[in-house]
């Protein structure tokens, strides 16, 4: 029985999966912060401390496993970006465009992509003087 639950622990420690369950609580986290913000400020002040705490532990946990969740916001998307874009297809190819929103962080360790990030893009703002 203990052999059978020491190779079932290992084989659930991939680093797959634990980049899967880092994203998971990512996700859920950015979810749990939108449903706060339309909560009265009096019933959003505990969970808000609830979720941060939460939040710090899994940055500390990530840091613990020697890996890094990257969130692409705001960044230039280009080819070499460790991430997909959902709608990347929605504009010619000649597009200038930048991350809009992040819907699963990219998870690196060791300068090398565990799970890729997914994104949402849209074309370059570009100021006119």
């Amino acid at each position: 029985m203990a052999e059978r639950l020491k190779n079932s622990t290992e084989a659930s420690f991939k680093p797959e999966t634990v980049a899967q369950l880092c994203v998971e609580f990512w996700k859920l986290s950015n979810a749990t912060k939108k449903a706060i913000e339309r909560l009265p400020e009096s019933e959003s002040r505990r969970l808000k401390g609830q979720l941060n705490f939460s939040d710090r532990q899994l940055a500390m946990l990530v840091d613990q496993l020697g890996l890094k969740l990257i969130d692409f916001e705001t960044e230039g998307f280009h080819a070499g970006l460790a991430t997909s874009a959902d709608n990347a297809g929605d504009y010619p190819d000649e597009t200038d465009l930048v991350v809009s929103k992040t819907l699963e962080p990219t998870v690196m360790a060791d300068m090398k992509v565990i799970r890729l990030g997914r994104v949402l893009v849209e074309p370059t703002k570009i100021e006119k003087e």
